[in-house]
């Protein structure tokens, strides 16, 4: 009977963005116990991934585990990975950051542990078929994929999946088939019963998530995770004659492989699951889906790119380049982009620290005493129309022509974007958790409005796009606007919506003027949607006027009036202070959270009441200002 040869590794990678309480939680039950026992067990060898931004968590605080991986790597113990710095999904970023954060990821392994890495781990296993060439320029020389992406490519699910050499444009890469504990089981299972459920054969690669250990432990019932991997250990030990485990490269050095297989464009089955539109086959599909599955993924994606356009125009100054470019491949960290398990785009700390990331990157393509505050016409997000972006010393401020609306405004102080809402819907109204969203309304919408100011809209405002028209004045500023035809009362009126925006240092102030082009009176009801983002700061209280509301009395299924008001102060506990809306004529307002507990934001809803005759036009200002 011929003996399997068993690869067994980890993968490990917290999300930028997660606090030190769970990285020490997580160290302490999850990396430190494996490791520590697989230290003990000298006959057993592993592959080990971990994201260059672990390892630099491990060398902060505590070194420690990085000596013993250096120790274990001597020995020729285990084999560490290379990959993508800042755990990218790698398809998703520039061909020029793929290069570079690969390199320096090789470069910090080199430098630390004495090699240089020979295989390459994908974050998801996300996979296209340049990739090869990619890696291949890279310094690698092997990658992995799962079980289910063989059989995919293979067209057949009877044939188990077998190590394969793949290629584009002439440079080879090999690919290993991997049975991964988390995914290729009904039920995610400990590398035991991974190993018992593959059963025997040539080669079987099992891999496991590292922040898995502290749940297969829990289930497991033992005193302790290093008791768990103890037991885990032991039993591979005791299974050595039937299994003996190995390394990649050990693997590869001893079996040529000479199987050539082409695969599709694919990923893990959850990030593809995770990337499909509602009722859509996840099996299919390209896995850039993951952009426009949410609006909240798109603008975080379209924000990165527009970014590294900024960076790629420096000129001269290496060293400020490459601060940049370090900056921008933190933004890049691929849990902030798709609905990761682990905490993804819906975990408002994990794109805080994303567009943290992108504002310093910015910050620095900025040359001291050379920037002129002033307004830029672009294509950020790809969808054949340029919008706006009013770049300022204080904050940036990005206008979209479809609704004219405030879509991105960064302080830039507090390297934060007020506008990060996140609500779990691809496009329309309901996505668009945008400022200065316009509404028309046939009656009274009433304070319940301001959960979903969509409903009862009988205008096209927010839905379509806006033109620009011509501004006079000196100061930074845009105009649009819009006709559209409303029902009120069984009758058509023509209604004309402008907005003008001008900027001032932490002031965004906008101009509203609504005509009633018709032949008649019309009566109707403005709506001014507002959706800010509160990071991690916590509310402290809404004032609006003279009355103060608690953060308790807010819901995300139900309105909070806060009567008629001219000024409202959004105020937190935090390095933001305050995000006050004034209006130069008073507004009914409500208001009510976003996200479970408020996680995602705030909602704020003005209303006025309106009777205009025929041609008559009535105008107001809102002021939206930002107090650190």
């Amino acid at each position: 009977m011929l003996k399997t040869h068993l690869i067994l590794g980890t993968y490990n990678h917290l999300p930028e963005g997660l606090d030190e309480l769970e990285f020490e939680k997580t160290y302490q039950s999850c990396y430190r116990p494996f490791l520590s026992t697989l230290n003990r067990f000298p006959e057993i060898q592993a592959v080990l991934y971990y994201s260059g931004s672990l390892l630099k968590r491990f060398e902060a605080r505590h070194p420690e585990y990085l000596m013993l991986l250096e120790e274990m790597s001597a020995r020729r113990q285990i084999e560490l990975l290379g990959g993508g710095f800042y755990a990218p999904i790698l398809p998703l970023i520039p061909n020029s950051d793929r290069l570079g954060q690969i390199e320096m990821m090789t470069t910090y392994l080199r430098k630390n542990f004495g090699k240089r890495p020979r295989g390459c781990w994908l974050s998801e296993y996300a996979w296209e078929p340049w990739l090869a060439a990619t890696l291949q320029a890279s310094g690698m020389d092997y990658t992995f994929l799962s079980d289910r992406q063989f059989k995919d490519a293979l067209g057949r699910d009877d044939i188990e999946p077998f190590p394969v050499v793949t290629e584009d444009q002439g440079r080879c890469l090999t690919v290993l088939p991997v049975t991964d504990c988390a995914t290729s089981f009904d039920r995610p299972l400990g590398l035991i019963e991974a190993a018992e459920s593959v059963g025997s054969g040539p080669l079987s690669v099992l891999m496991v998530a590292g922040e898995r250990v502290r749940s297969l432990w829990e289930e497991s019932g033992l005193e302790s995770p290093d008791l768990y991997m103890e037991k885990t250990f032991a039993w591979f030990r005791k299974n050595s004659l039937e299994s003996e485990t190995t390394t990649p490269s050990r693997y590869l050095k001893s079996k040529r492989v000479t199987a050539k297989l082409y695969f599709p464009g694919s990923a893990a089955e959850r990030f593809m699951r995770a990337s499909a539109a509602e009722g859509a086959s996840y099996v299919c599909g390209s896995l850039r889906r993951s952009i426009i599955r949410y609006a909240s993924s798109s603008a975080l994606y379209s924000r990165m790119y527009y970014v590294h356009l900024l960076i790629g125009q420096l000129r001269g100054d290496k060293s400020r380049k490459k601060t940049a470019v370090e900056d921008l491949w933190k933004g890049q960290c691929g849990d902030a982009y798709w609905m990761s398990p682990g905490g993804g785009i819906d975990d408002p700390a994990i794109r805080e620290a994303a567009y943290r990331s992108l504002i310093d990157a910015e910050m620095t393509t900025r040359q001291k005493g050379a920037f002129v505050p002033g307004i830029v016409k672009a294509d950020i997000d790809f969808d054949g129309a340029k919008e706006y972006i009013y770049q300022g010393s204080d904050m940036n401020a990005y206008v979209h022509p479809k609704g004219a609306v405030l879509v991105e405004l960064d302080v830039l102080k507090a390297r934060r974007n007020l506008c990060d809402v996140f609500v779990p819907e691809p496009e329309g109204d309901e996505a668009r958790k945008s400022c200065f969203v316009d509404r028309l309304y046939a009656e009274d919408p009433g304070a319940d409005r301001a959960v979903s100011p969509w409903t009862g809209d009988i205008g096209p405002f927010s839905r379509h796009l806006y033109e620009e028209t011509v501004v006079d004045g000196d100061r930074p500023s845009l105009s649009f606007s819009k006709d559209g035809v409303v029902g009120l009362g069984g009758a058509k009126r023509s209604i004309a919506i402008t907005k003008r925006y001008s900027f001032n240092k932490k002031v965004v102030r906008v101009a509203y003027s609504v005509q009633n082009r018709s032949d008649a009176e019309a009566s109707l009801w403005l709506g001014v949607e507002l959706n800010t983002s509160l990071g991690l700061d916590a509310l402290e209280s809404i004032v609006a006027d003279a009355a103060s509301v608690e953060p308790g009395a807010l819901s995300s299924v139900r309105g909070y009036s806060l009567g008629t008001a001219g000024k409202v102060s959004i105020k937190t506990q935090g390095a933001l202070k305050a995000v006050s809306i004034q209006t130069s004529a008073p507004a009914t307002v409500s208001s009510a959270s976003i996200g479970a507990g408020g996680a995602q934001g705030l909602a704020t809803l003005l209303v006025w009441p309106i009777t205009l005759a025929a041609d008559e036009t009535w105008k107001t200002e809102i002021l939206l200002s930002v107090h650190e």
